[in-house]
């Protein structure tokens, strides 16, 4: 079959449409407009041809004097195609319009042998037309749905009285299992770790998910025992998305099924984005807390983007139009859209949601290529934008960074605020007792069991104190939090962010954070934090932890190191500043922020 295109022709002016694919009935439905110098004389040449502009499957040579001579300067039916077969035929509709240069108006003149002109006074004359270009719109049109979607934070806690798969002695001595859990929700699947030879396992792991308000939707957790050969089955159990949308939260035991016995502990809570960036470094230290070691970073907030079009992209001279797609790409996720044939100007109306961990530092990337052809253009968004942007959200065209092209896109960030871990606690003090924060957050494992108030709670939750203060030290401050976390017997630090540090040099430090618990200084012991780029006041909120009892944590000392990466001509690493905290001077039962001054490498005693 043939994949059929026009080309029309005005003196040197040519526009092709699109090739229909594998059909002799095309239906092109595309739009094209000329501007011509002499009505009178010239001629609109049309070419019917197949993809490969080789073979001519129709022809047609149409004086656009006619135009002149019919109403409303409109043709609008069949035309016979010469060089072709007797019933060979296309249908167009032909509008002209007579432009006058001292008005921007478009008028058209009395048509010669009919009764009567346009009455400019009293009558405006028809200004549009099936065939017009539409206006190029402003912003984005997308659908009811977008951006409806939440996030679905699940917890997945322990289990109890799990069968006992492993057995010794031919069957004759009862083992254990070494359980692991296996999650289903959204078309996504997760898995948790293994805990060796336990049927009281505890996994204390977090996993995210976007979803959407579809009803019916279910979460399956089964559990499994690790074997080298086959993973045995221990169990499932599901539970409704409806459930946990509507109420949002959900903590329950879960009876597991198919199984003599066994229960999953399950925590869910349903994270709606808010368009708003007050609270993002709440929820980013408060994340930073109830985050185990064992699972990802949890997300701060919920990226939805919306591309709506293209148009002008790059054409190669004497080459078909490109066939464009576009690929938009946040962190390690991607989303490609659907290829659109041989235009400049696609229309792909798709939409991609993304979880994003730290707003701040993240970008949205997009790359339009052509299929077979290569790169069309690209686009850097960082997400910073947004967050200084009303409600959150950028709705406009963007340029492509090869000045050829440009996009239709809708950007939209909401935060994810918890309701179920504290921060809501700050700005809502009223809605929280002392107990049922000091719960919430211990039960998400992330501080130790205190008797703290509540108002010191949050505290420890706000990004700085409040009035901030003055370093007391010349080389700044680094803030940090120290507990021992009994359950999983380790030491876990949080380091929140430094103040004022101090700049040599006509650059701007990229510092980061080293640290050490001596006397050990190998790298069992070492941590280190990522580096931010120059700058004095360096955000981090990453957490380290230590595994060993209580009584040793006691015996060691925490050394903190605030560096900078040293130019590309030296190895070495420039020490901002460092301290050194005694932990048996330290309550390691609550686990509170503090600001500690900065030493040079002689004095780095804590203070």
């Amino acid at each position: 079959m043939m994949w059929p295109m026009v080309q029309l022709s005005i003196q040197d002016v040519t526009r092709e449409s699109k090739a229909v694919y594998s059909t002799n009935c095309p239906v092109w439905e595309e739009a094209f407009r000329f501007f011509l110098q002499d009505p009178q004389s010239q001629e609109l040449d049309v070419q019917v041809k197949d993809d490969s502009r080789a073979l001519t499957l129709g022809a047609l040579t149409l004086p656009l004097a006619r135009l002149l001579t019919a109403p409303e300067l409109t043709l609008d039916q069949w035309f016979q195609l010469s060089s072709s077969g007797p019933n060979s035929r296309l249908y167009m509709k032909l509008v002209m319009r007579i432009l006058y240069l001292d008005s921007s108006e478009v008028h058209f003149p009395a048509v010669p042998g009919t009764s009567g002109a346009w009455d400019l006074d009293n009558e405006s004359p028809q200004t549009g037309s099936s065939v017009d270009a539409p206006p190029r719109p402003s912003h984005t049109t997308p659908d009811s749905v977008f951006g409806t979607e939440t996030v679905l934070r699940i917890h997945v806690l322990e289990a109890q009285d799990l069968i006992a798969k492993d057995r010794f002695l031919g069957g004759l001595v009862k083992g254990k299992s070494d359980p692991y859990v296996k999650l289903k929700v959204a078309g996504r699947s997760f898995r948790s770790r293994v805990v060796r030879e336990d049927l009281n396992p505890r996994w204390n792991e977090v996993f995210e998910v976007i979803v959407t308000s579809i009803p019916g939707q279910e979460l399956e957790a089964e559990v499994f025992d690790k074997d080298l050969d086959k993973d045995d089955f221990l169990g499932r159990c599901k539970v409704s998305l409806t459930t946990v949308l509507n109420s949002g939260f959900l903590d329950e035991w879960l009876t597991l099924e198919d199984v003599p016995s066994g229960r999953l502990h399950l925590r869910l809570e349903r994270l709606t984005p808010r368009p708003t960036a007050a609270e993002l470094e709440e929820v980013l230290q408060v994340n930073s807390l109830i985050q185990t070691q064992k699972s990802a970073e949890l997300a701060a907030a919920l990226l939805s983007v919306y591309l709506e079009r293209a148009e002008d992209l790059p054409l190669r001279k004497g080459t078909k139009p490109p066939s464009p797609y576009a690929t938009i790409t946040v962190g390690d996720t991607s989303h490609k859209t659907k290829t659109v044939s041989q235009t400049s100007a696609p229309i792909w109306d798709e939409s991609a949601s993304f979880l994003i961990r730290k707003p701040n530092a993240e970008s949205l990337e997009l790359q339009v290529r052509g299929e077979g052809t290569g790169a069309l253009g690209s686009l850097s968004l960082s997400l910073s934008e947004l967050l200084v942007a009303d409600q959150l959200c950028l709705d406009r065209w963007f340029t492509l960074n090869n000045g050829q092209g440009q996009v239709l896109l809708r950007a939209q960030l909401g935060i994810l605020v918890s309701q179920h871990s504290g921060v809501e606690a700050h700005s809502h003090s009223h809605s929280y007792s002392s107990s049922s924060l000091s719960e919430d957050l211990e039960a998400w494992g992330g501080l130790p069991h205190t008797t703290s108030s509540a108002p010191e709670l949050r505290q420890r939750l706000t990004h700085g104190d409040s009035p901030v203060e003055a370093p007391a030290g010349p080389l700044g401050q680094v803030k940090l939090t120290v507990w021992y976390y009994s359950e999983e017997r380790k030491l876990v630090s949080i380091i929140h962010s430094c103040r004022a540090l101090q700049q040599n040099g006509r650059d701007l430090p990229d510092p980061y954070v080293s640290l050490l618990l001596l006397p050990d200084k190998n790298r069992g012991t070492k941590r280190k934090t990522s580096q931010k780029k120059r700058t004095l006041n360096p955000e981090f909120n990453e957490r380290f932890e230590w595994e060993l009892p209580l009584d040793e944590a006691l015996r060691r000392k925490l050394d903190i190191s605030v560096k900078s990466s040293s130019s590309f001509m030296s190895r070495e690493r420039e020490l901002l500043g460092k301290v050194q905290l005694d932990l048996t001077e330290i309550d390691l039962s609550q686990g509170a922020a503090q600001w500690y001054d900065l030493k040079d490498d002689k004095d780095k005693g804590s203070s």
